[in-house]
Protein backbone atom coordinates (compact mmCIF):
# COMPACT_ATOMS: atom_id res chain seq x y z
CA UNK A 1 0.00 0.00 0.00
CA UNK A 2 2.54 2.77 0.97
CA UNK A 3 5.09 1.85 -2.05
CA UNK A 4 1.53 2.05 -4.22
CA UNK A 5 1.23 5.62 -3.06
CA UNK A 6 4.63 7.05 -3.45
CA UNK A 7 4.23 5.27 -6.96
CA UNK A 8 1.27 7.43 -7.31
CA UNK A 9 2.77 10.92 -5.97
CA UNK A 10 5.72 10.36 -7.73
CA UNK A 11 3.60 9.91 -11.16
CA UNK A 12 1.31 12.88 -9.96
CA UNK A 13 4.98 14.62 -9.32
CA UNK A 14 6.47 14.25 -12.87
CA UNK A 15 3.10 15.08 -14.32
CA UNK A 16 3.00 18.29 -12.82
CA UNK A 17 7.01 19.08 -13.39
CA UNK A 18 6.53 18.22 -17.21
CA UNK A 19 3.33 20.76 -17.58
CA UNK A 20 5.11 23.35 -16.11
CA UNK A 21 8.33 22.81 -17.86
CA UNK A 22 6.03 22.94 -21.09
CA UNK A 23 4.56 26.39 -19.89
CA UNK A 24 7.89 27.52 -19.34
CA UNK A 25 9.17 26.23 -22.62
CA UNK A 26 6.38 27.83 -24.28
CA UNK A 27 7.37 31.17 -22.70
CA UNK A 28 10.73 31.11 -24.24
CA UNK A 29 9.18 32.18 -27.41
CA UNK A 30 6.74 34.58 -25.61
CA UNK A 31 6.73 38.19 -27.66
CA UNK A 32 7.64 40.11 -24.72
CA UNK A 33 11.43 40.54 -23.47
CA UNK A 34 10.34 40.34 -20.38
CA UNK A 35 8.56 37.60 -20.12
CA UNK A 36 11.33 35.31 -22.44
CA UNK A 37 14.08 36.52 -19.81
CA UNK A 38 12.15 35.14 -17.17
CA UNK A 39 11.51 31.81 -18.53
CA UNK A 40 14.92 31.39 -19.33
CA UNK A 41 15.92 32.33 -15.28
CA UNK A 42 13.18 29.36 -14.44
CA UNK A 43 14.69 27.07 -16.15
CA UNK A 44 17.99 28.17 -14.83
CA UNK A 45 16.29 27.36 -11.29
CA UNK A 46 14.62 24.49 -12.74
CA UNK A 47 18.07 22.55 -14.01
CA UNK A 48 19.78 23.19 -10.67
CA UNK A 49 17.46 20.37 -9.04
CA UNK A 50 18.91 17.84 -9.47
CA UNK A 51 16.05 15.86 -7.04
CA UNK A 52 13.38 17.35 -9.64
CA UNK A 53 14.98 16.59 -12.75
CA UNK A 54 16.56 12.98 -12.09
CA UNK A 55 14.17 11.49 -10.10
CA UNK A 56 10.88 12.68 -11.98
CA UNK A 57 12.06 13.47 -15.54
CA UNK A 58 14.63 11.99 -17.83
CA UNK A 59 17.78 14.05 -18.36
CA UNK A 60 17.49 13.22 -21.94
CA UNK A 61 13.39 14.64 -22.24
CA UNK A 62 14.82 18.07 -20.30
CA UNK A 63 17.97 18.00 -22.66
CA UNK A 64 15.96 17.61 -25.55
CA UNK A 65 16.02 19.87 -28.65
CA UNK A 66 12.67 21.23 -27.64
CA UNK A 67 14.41 22.55 -24.86
CA UNK A 68 17.58 23.41 -26.35
CA UNK A 69 16.75 24.87 -29.71
CA UNK A 70 14.39 27.80 -28.33
CA UNK A 71 17.43 28.49 -25.58
CA UNK A 72 20.21 28.82 -28.78
CA UNK A 73 17.68 31.15 -30.49
CA UNK A 74 18.20 33.40 -27.87
CA UNK A 75 21.72 33.88 -27.87
CA UNK A 76 20.47 35.57 -31.42
CA UNK A 77 17.68 37.71 -29.41
CA UNK A 78 17.35 41.65 -29.61
CA UNK A 79 17.37 42.10 -25.97
CA UNK A 80 20.67 41.97 -24.07
CA UNK A 81 19.04 40.86 -21.06
CA UNK A 82 17.44 37.74 -22.89
CA UNK A 83 20.64 36.96 -23.86
CA UNK A 84 21.65 36.88 -20.45
CA UNK A 85 19.57 35.50 -19.16
CA UNK A 86 19.66 32.71 -21.30
CA UNK A 87 23.05 32.10 -21.02
CA UNK A 88 22.44 31.56 -17.78
CA UNK A 89 19.83 28.83 -18.09
CA UNK A 90 22.43 26.77 -21.06
CA UNK A 91 25.43 27.49 -18.21
CA UNK A 92 23.16 24.92 -16.04
CA UNK A 93 21.87 22.48 -18.40
CA UNK A 94 25.34 22.03 -19.93
CA UNK A 95 27.05 21.30 -17.19
CA UNK A 96 24.81 19.21 -15.23
CA UNK A 97 24.05 16.85 -18.29
CA UNK A 98 27.48 15.99 -18.99
CA UNK A 99 26.17 13.09 -21.25
CA UNK A 100 24.25 15.60 -23.75
CA UNK A 101 26.24 18.18 -24.46
CA UNK A 102 26.45 17.03 -28.11
CA UNK A 103 22.82 18.24 -27.97
CA UNK A 104 24.04 21.55 -27.80
CA UNK A 105 26.94 21.63 -30.07
CA UNK A 106 24.49 19.77 -32.77
CA UNK A 107 22.25 22.73 -32.52
CA UNK A 108 24.94 25.07 -33.49
CA UNK A 109 25.69 26.60 -29.66
CA UNK A 110 29.45 26.65 -29.34
CA UNK A 111 29.14 28.73 -32.62
CA UNK A 112 26.77 31.27 -30.96
CA UNK A 113 28.50 31.26 -28.09
CA UNK A 114 32.15 32.26 -29.21
CA UNK A 115 30.43 34.90 -30.87
CA UNK A 116 29.30 36.20 -27.72
CA UNK A 117 32.29 35.50 -26.07
CA UNK A 118 33.63 38.62 -28.35
CA UNK A 119 30.36 40.91 -27.50
CA UNK A 120 31.60 44.33 -26.36
CA UNK A 121 29.40 44.07 -23.74
CA UNK A 122 30.99 42.58 -20.51
CA UNK A 123 28.00 41.01 -19.05
CA UNK A 124 27.32 39.17 -22.13
CA UNK A 125 30.72 38.32 -22.82
CA UNK A 126 31.15 36.82 -19.16
CA UNK A 127 28.70 34.78 -18.89
CA UNK A 128 29.50 32.92 -22.63
CA UNK A 129 32.71 32.24 -21.86
CA UNK A 130 30.95 30.60 -18.23
CA UNK A 131 28.87 29.02 -20.57
CA UNK A 132 31.82 27.46 -22.18
CA UNK A 133 33.77 26.66 -18.95
CA UNK A 134 30.79 24.26 -18.38
CA UNK A 135 30.45 22.61 -21.53
CA UNK A 136 34.32 22.16 -21.09
CA UNK A 137 33.81 20.54 -18.03
CA UNK A 138 34.56 16.28 -18.04
CA UNK A 139 33.59 16.18 -21.89
CA UNK A 140 35.82 13.81 -23.50
CA UNK A 141 38.23 14.85 -25.81
CA UNK A 142 35.69 14.78 -29.36
CA UNK A 143 33.80 17.25 -27.68
CA UNK A 144 36.75 19.69 -26.17
CA UNK A 145 38.44 19.49 -29.49
CA UNK A 146 35.19 20.41 -31.34
CA UNK A 147 34.77 23.02 -28.94
CA UNK A 148 38.30 24.11 -28.99
CA UNK A 149 38.31 24.54 -33.06
CA UNK A 150 35.64 26.78 -33.02
CA UNK A 151 36.74 28.75 -30.18
CA UNK A 152 40.45 28.92 -31.44
CA UNK A 153 43.95 29.68 -29.22
CA UNK A 154 43.96 33.43 -29.94
CA UNK A 155 40.75 34.37 -28.83
CA UNK A 156 40.64 32.25 -25.88
CA UNK A 157 44.05 33.80 -25.27
CA UNK A 158 42.36 37.46 -25.40
CA UNK A 159 39.89 36.10 -23.00
CA UNK A 160 42.64 35.39 -20.76
CA UNK A 161 43.73 38.86 -21.23
CA UNK A 162 40.47 40.75 -20.98
CA UNK A 163 39.93 43.77 -19.17
CA UNK A 164 37.49 42.45 -16.91
CA UNK A 165 38.72 40.38 -14.28
CA UNK A 166 35.64 38.03 -13.95
CA UNK A 167 36.00 37.39 -17.36
CA UNK A 168 39.91 36.34 -16.81
CA UNK A 169 38.55 33.97 -14.25
CA UNK A 170 35.84 32.11 -16.31
CA UNK A 171 38.46 32.06 -18.75
CA UNK A 172 41.19 30.40 -17.01
CA UNK A 173 38.52 28.20 -15.52
CA UNK A 174 37.70 27.50 -19.22
CA UNK A 175 41.00 26.59 -19.76
CA UNK A 176 41.50 24.42 -16.68
CA UNK A 177 38.51 22.23 -17.96
CA UNK A 178 40.48 21.91 -20.78
CA UNK A 179 43.55 20.73 -20.17
CA UNK A 180 42.24 18.32 -17.49
CA UNK A 181 41.78 14.40 -18.09
CA UNK A 182 44.42 12.93 -20.09
CA UNK A 183 47.92 13.86 -20.84
CA UNK A 184 46.43 14.91 -24.70
CA UNK A 185 44.51 17.27 -23.52
CA UNK A 186 47.69 19.38 -22.17
CA UNK A 187 49.09 20.07 -25.38
CA UNK A 188 46.26 22.58 -26.19
CA UNK A 189 47.83 24.88 -24.05
CA UNK A 190 51.48 24.12 -26.31
CA UNK A 191 49.90 25.24 -29.43
CA UNK A 192 50.36 28.30 -31.76
CA UNK A 193 54.03 28.25 -29.78
CA UNK A 194 52.35 28.52 -26.62
CA UNK A 195 50.32 31.10 -26.81
CA UNK A 196 47.67 30.01 -24.14
CA UNK A 197 50.71 29.17 -22.00
CA UNK A 198 52.43 32.31 -21.84
CA UNK A 199 49.13 34.27 -21.59
CA UNK A 200 48.47 32.54 -18.59
CA UNK A 201 51.71 32.47 -17.32
CA UNK A 202 51.54 36.71 -17.36
CA UNK A 203 48.50 36.02 -15.49
CA UNK A 204 49.95 34.12 -12.74
CA UNK A 205 52.62 36.82 -12.71
CA UNK A 206 50.84 39.86 -12.59
CA UNK A 207 46.53 39.75 -11.83
CA UNK A 208 45.59 41.80 -9.01
CA UNK A 209 42.83 39.56 -8.41
CA UNK A 210 42.84 36.38 -5.92
CA UNK A 211 40.08 34.74 -8.02
CA UNK A 212 42.04 35.19 -10.74
CA UNK A 213 45.41 33.70 -9.55
CA UNK A 214 43.34 30.41 -8.11
CA UNK A 215 42.13 29.89 -11.54
CA UNK A 216 45.98 29.83 -12.90
CA UNK A 217 47.53 28.27 -10.73
CA UNK A 218 44.90 25.37 -10.87
CA UNK A 219 45.80 25.45 -14.82
CA UNK A 220 49.70 25.26 -14.32
CA UNK A 221 48.70 22.41 -11.52
CA UNK A 222 46.96 20.73 -14.35
CA UNK A 223 49.44 20.87 -16.86
CA UNK A 224 52.59 20.32 -14.23
CA UNK A 225 50.49 16.56 -13.99
CA UNK A 226 51.43 15.96 -17.14
CA UNK A 227 54.69 14.80 -18.68
CA UNK A 228 58.65 16.52 -18.64
CA UNK A 229 58.14 18.62 -21.35
CA UNK A 230 54.65 20.19 -19.55
CA UNK A 231 56.73 20.02 -16.23
CA UNK A 232 59.65 21.74 -17.57
CA UNK A 233 57.39 24.47 -19.10
CA UNK A 234 55.30 25.04 -15.87
CA UNK A 235 58.80 25.84 -14.01
CA UNK A 236 59.71 28.06 -16.65
CA UNK A 237 56.09 30.02 -16.50
CA UNK A 238 56.64 30.47 -12.42
CA UNK A 239 60.21 30.85 -12.09
CA UNK A 240 60.88 32.69 -15.24
CA UNK A 241 65.15 33.25 -15.90
CA UNK A 242 65.05 36.83 -16.44
CA UNK A 243 67.54 37.69 -14.14
CA UNK A 244 65.37 39.16 -11.75
CA UNK A 245 66.00 39.37 -8.15
CA UNK A 246 62.47 39.89 -6.79
CA UNK A 247 60.64 37.24 -4.64
CA UNK A 248 59.42 34.21 -6.73
CA UNK A 249 55.81 34.41 -8.02
CA UNK A 250 55.49 31.07 -6.28
CA UNK A 251 56.47 32.35 -2.57
CA UNK A 252 53.90 35.39 -2.70
CA UNK A 253 51.10 32.75 -3.66
CA UNK A 254 51.56 30.49 -1.17
CA UNK A 255 52.06 33.04 1.47
CA UNK A 256 49.12 34.68 -0.14
CA UNK A 257 45.78 35.11 2.55
CA UNK A 258 43.54 32.95 0.18
CA UNK A 259 43.83 29.63 1.20
CA UNK A 260 42.31 28.32 -2.29
CA UNK A 261 45.82 30.34 -3.99
CA UNK A 262 47.80 28.35 -1.20
CA UNK A 263 45.97 25.11 -2.01
CA UNK A 264 46.18 25.49 -5.55
CA UNK A 265 50.08 26.50 -5.51
CA UNK A 266 51.01 23.54 -3.11
CA UNK A 267 49.23 21.36 -5.48
CA UNK A 268 51.17 22.84 -8.50
CA UNK A 269 54.28 21.63 -6.21
CA UNK A 270 53.02 18.25 -5.62
CA UNK A 271 52.37 17.69 -9.51
CA UNK A 272 56.31 18.83 -10.39
CA UNK A 273 58.24 16.66 -7.62
CA UNK A 274 56.80 13.21 -8.37
CA UNK A 275 59.42 11.01 -7.46
CA UNK A 276 59.21 8.44 -9.66
CA UNK A 277 59.62 11.29 -12.42
CA UNK A 278 63.01 11.76 -13.96
CA UNK A 279 63.48 15.17 -13.75
CA UNK A 280 61.78 15.56 -10.46
CA UNK A 281 65.98 15.86 -8.73
CA UNK A 282 66.38 18.29 -10.90
CA UNK A 283 63.31 20.11 -10.47
CA UNK A 284 63.67 19.92 -6.76
CA UNK A 285 67.03 21.31 -6.15
CA UNK A 286 65.65 24.81 -7.97
CA UNK A 287 62.83 24.94 -6.15
CA UNK A 288 64.80 24.55 -2.76
CA UNK A 289 67.08 27.11 -4.11
CA UNK A 290 64.23 29.58 -4.74
CA UNK A 291 63.54 29.25 -0.98
CA UNK A 292 59.97 27.13 -1.41
CA UNK A 293 61.37 24.32 0.62
CA UNK A 294 61.53 27.03 3.60
CA UNK A 295 58.20 28.44 2.69
CA UNK A 296 56.94 24.68 2.99
CA UNK A 297 58.27 24.26 6.20
CA UNK A 298 56.23 27.06 7.39
CA UNK A 299 53.41 25.98 6.24
CA UNK A 300 52.98 22.74 7.89
CA UNK A 301 50.44 23.93 10.73
CA UNK A 302 48.13 26.27 8.28
CA UNK A 303 44.96 26.99 9.63
CA UNK A 304 43.53 25.07 5.96
CA UNK A 305 43.60 21.43 6.26
CA UNK A 306 43.77 21.86 1.99
CA UNK A 307 47.06 23.46 2.19
CA UNK A 308 48.01 21.24 5.08
CA UNK A 309 47.59 18.17 3.24
CA UNK A 310 49.41 19.41 0.39
CA UNK A 311 52.16 21.01 1.73
CA UNK A 312 52.86 17.63 3.88
CA UNK A 313 52.74 15.79 0.18
CA UNK A 314 55.12 17.87 -1.20
CA UNK A 315 57.70 17.77 1.43
CA UNK A 316 57.33 14.57 1.75
CA UNK A 317 57.97 14.20 -2.18
CA UNK A 318 60.72 16.92 -1.46
CA UNK A 319 62.47 15.06 0.89
CA UNK A 320 63.18 11.87 -1.65
CA UNK A 321 66.02 13.75 -2.51
CA UNK A 322 67.55 14.84 0.42
CA UNK A 323 68.67 18.63 0.82
CA UNK A 324 68.09 19.37 -2.57
CA UNK A 325 71.27 20.67 -2.95
CA UNK A 326 72.37 18.44 -6.08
Amino acid sequence: MVATRASSLDLDLTRETSQVLNLVTDALTHDSADVRAAACSCMKSVSRSVKVIIQNLSAGSFMNEVIVIPLVQLLHDTSSSVQVAALGAISNIVVEFSKHKSVFIQCGGVKQLVQLSKSMESAIRLNAVWALRNLMFLSDNRCKEGIFLELTASTLTSLICDPEPSVQEQALALVRNLVDGCVDSIEYVFLEDGLILHAIGRQVQSALKAEVLVQGMYVLSNVASGNEIHKEAVMHQLFPQDGSTTEPIMIKHLQNKNSQLRTAAAWALVNLTFPSNPGASSRVAKLWNAGVTSQLKNMVNDPCLDVKLRVKTALGQFMTFGDGST
